[in-house]
């Protein structure tokens, strides 16, 4: 249950425990249907790593359309600038979230839920820079 009211503080606000991740509001990072299915998991471990993948799944294919579209707009240099920014940052991403091999289930729950606040946060960053 420990698990369950973790999950739930993070999805209420996703970066408050970590000074280094970006702060953006709820609505700026989650879709209301995650919450739903968070807030239906009554806690069990699949359910709430199902909640996690369905919403990474849509956060991740949300990234590579606000990638796209920024590279379209961007010269051969600028494009592969963004190339190796967007390789460093997957390299990052995937390091900082890596799961503590001693850490049981809640150690991939925490993991997983650590991609799916990186990846929608960096899918927030590459929209705002898209659009102007």
């Amino acid at each position: 249950m420990t698990i369950f009211f973790a999950l739930v503080a993070m999805s209420v606000e996703p970066y408050a425990a970590s000074d280094e991740q970006p702060s953006l509001s709820k609505a700026q990072v989650f879709r209301p249907s995650f919450d739903k299915c968070v807030d239906g998991s009554e806690g069990v471990t699949l359910t709430l790593n199902n909640c996690i993948g369905a919403e990474y799944d849509f956060q991740d294919k949300r990234l590579n359309d606000a990638y796209q579209r920024l590279r379209k707009g961007l010269s051969g240099s600028a494009k592969t600038a963004l190339r190796d920014e967007e390789r460093a940052w997957i390299a990052s991403r995937d390091k900082s979230c890596t799961p503590d091999p001693d850490g049981g289930t809640s150690a991939m729950l925490d993991a997983n839920q650590c991609q799916l606040n990186k990846t929608a946060a960096r899918a927030a960053e590459l929209e705002k820079r898209a659009t102007h």
